[in-house]
């Protein structure tokens, strides 16, 4: 049973997921079907969520047994206006663990998964003619991928032209508010336990620099490794505590700068 995740920028629980569901299901009957939602338009996120689908099912992936499926496509490539919906092409991506992903070119989608593609190509579909390329165009390049069957793939496309992840961009927002970053421990050279000055957008903040984001009091806010990457380095996420530091912020959007550096003495205390 082939197990695919339909990474995509609409709603959550929108009615797209249940129109590609059927179609995909019309030409893979036992698929298993799962979603994540992405915030409209953000390639960022994207590129975030399929990286860490991809490292977080090695064993199902090395099996050829999982797929990832994906169309974010703001159309930025071209602001002029779009003949028959044309938009970002649809390209093919083999992993070093086997995973297969199949996902518009377009942003900072494939960035994060860039150091595992052993393969991009190109794909032999028509990537005009409708507004919901995903259910209308997409699905049948997809299906017979899953089938072995290679004959929808096109020319070879540099691995290298693919952008480098940003750094200190708002990624993910989970549903507790938490802020998962694309900034690592690493690009900081902060130690654990000094406290941090915060700023996205106009509002700024003062916390901890944590081990874990339960490694503080109850309403602290905190900066600190937090579930998404690999061990050792994984994406920071700013944290409230038993609150909601997305709120505490003032509800900043999805791909807005984040700035990290060590408090001032005599600074507001963490909160």
């Amino acid at each position: 049973m082939p197990l695919i995740f339909v990474v995509g920028d609409f709603g959550a629980g929108d009615l797209a997921f249940a129109e590609i569901k059927r179609k995909i299901k019309s030409m893979v009957r036992d698929a298993d079907i799962d979603y994540v939602t992405v915030r409209a338009y953000s390639t960022i996120s994207t590129g975030f969520c399929i990286y860490q689908l991809a490292i977080d099912g090695q064993e199902v992936d090395s099996a050829g047994g999982a797929y990832i499926f994906s169309n974010t496509a703001p159309r930025r490539d071209n602001l002029k206006p779009r003949k028959e919906n044309e938009g970002e092409g649809l390209v093919y991506a083999r992993l070093s663990t086997g995973l297969e992903i199949l996902a518009v070119f377009s942003g900072n989608t494939f960035s994060f998964i860039k150091p595992m593609i052993k393969e991009l190509r190109s794909v032999k579909v028509e990537n005009k003619g409708s507004q919901f390329r995903s259910r209308d165009k997409y699905p049948e390049p997809l299906a017979s991928i899953i089938k072995k069957d290679y004959s929808v793939l096109g020319a070879p496309i540099d691995i290298s032209s693919i952008p480098e992840p940003p750094k200190n961009r708002i990624a993910y927002i989970d549903g507790y508010g938490n802020m998962k970053l694309t900034t690592r421990p690493s690009d900081l050279g902060l130690i654990q336990g000094e406290r941090v000055r915060i700023e996205v957008g106009k509002r700024i903040l003062h916390g901890v620099y944590a081990e874990g984001m339960f490694n503080i009091h109850e309403g602290e806010l905190s900066l600190a490794p937090g579930s998404s990457g690999t061990a050792g380095n994984r994406f920071l996420e700013i944290s409230i505590r038993l609150g909601n530091a997305w709120k505490a912020f003032g509800e900043p959007e999805i791909e807005e700068e984040v700035s990290v550096s060590k408090a001032e003495p005599g600074s507001a205390p963490a909160s």
